[in-house]
C-alpha cells in the first residue's frame, strides 16, 4: 500500500528457519513481478517515493543492506524519471542493519530468520517503535498467544491492515500518542472533568 509509505506498512518480516529460503524465494518472485510506474498509467502497482529526500534515504538503506545482507529482488531504481524504486527483498540481514533498526517508508522488506519463539520475540520487542505487527500461523490459538507478547499497539493475526472504525487503533513506545477510531478515539476529542468530593461533618 502506497509503496510502503504508510505507518502500518510491514517494515520487516521474521520467518522460521525451516521455511526461510522458500518464503524469501516467493517474496522475490512477487517483488520481481510488480509493475512499477506512474499511478495514472493503467496497470501500475507500485508508485514513486514521495520526495527527493526520502528517495535518497531509501537508496541509502539499500546500499547499507548490500553490505549487511543479500538483496535478492529489486534493489535498483526503476527506469525513467521520478523517484521510483523497484520492490526490494533482502535476506540474511543483520539485526543491527539500518533497514532493520530504522523505518524505511519505502518498498523494501528485510526478511530475518529465527529458530525459537522466545528469541524472535526478544528481537522484535527490542525495537524502539511499537505501532503494529502481524502474526501468521495455522494454529490460530498459538498465533494469538504470540501476538499477546508483542509490544505494539495493534497486532493482527493472519491478516494485515484490518482496520475497523469501531476498533481503537494506537501505538506504543516511540510510535505516537493517543488513540484513533472506536469510542476511545472519540474520547480523545473530549475534555474529561474529574470532581472529587467528601462530605463535611
Amino acid at each position: 500500500m502506497n509503496a510502503g509509505q504508510i505507518c502500518v506498512a510491514i517494515k520487516r518480516a521474521y520467518v522460521p528457519a525451516a521455511i526461510y529460503d522458500e518464503v524469501c524465494a516467493e517474496l522475490a518472485l512477487v517483488a520481481d513481478a510488480a509493475v512499477v510506474g506512474d499511478g495514472l498509467n493503467q496497470g501500475s502497482e507500485i508508485g514513486p517515493i514521495q520526495n527527493a529526500r526520502q528517495y535518497a534515504k531509501v537508496n541509502e538503506f539499500i546500499a547499507d543492506a548490500r553490505t549487511n545482507g543479500e538483496v535478492i529482488a529489486g534493489g535498483q531504481n526503476a527506469d525513467g524519471p521520478g523517484y521510483f524504486i523497484r520492490p526490494t527483498i533482502i535476506k540474511n540481514i543483520a539485526d543491527d542493519a539500518r533497514i532493520v533498526c530504522e523505518e524505511q517508508f519505502g518498498p523494501v522488506l528485510p526478511v530475518l530468520k529465527y529458530d525459537d519463539i522466545a528469541d524472535v520475540l526478544a528481537r522484535v520487542n527490542a525495537s524502539e517503535y511499537g505501532l503494529s505487527g502481524t502474526v501468521w500461523g495455522k494454529d490460530r490459538a498459538r498465533a494469538c498467544d504470540v501476538a499477546e507478547k508483542i509490544e505494539v499497539g495493534t497486532v493482527w493475526v493472519n491478516q494485515h491492515l484490518a482496520m475497523d472504525a469501531t476498533v481503537p487503533f494506537r501505538g506504543a513506545k516511540q510510535s505516537g500518542l493517543g488513540t484513533e477510531l472506536g469510542m476511545e478515539g472519540l474520547k480523545e476529542y473530549t475534555q474529561a472533568r474529574i470532581i472529587s468530593s467528601v462530605a463535611l461533618n
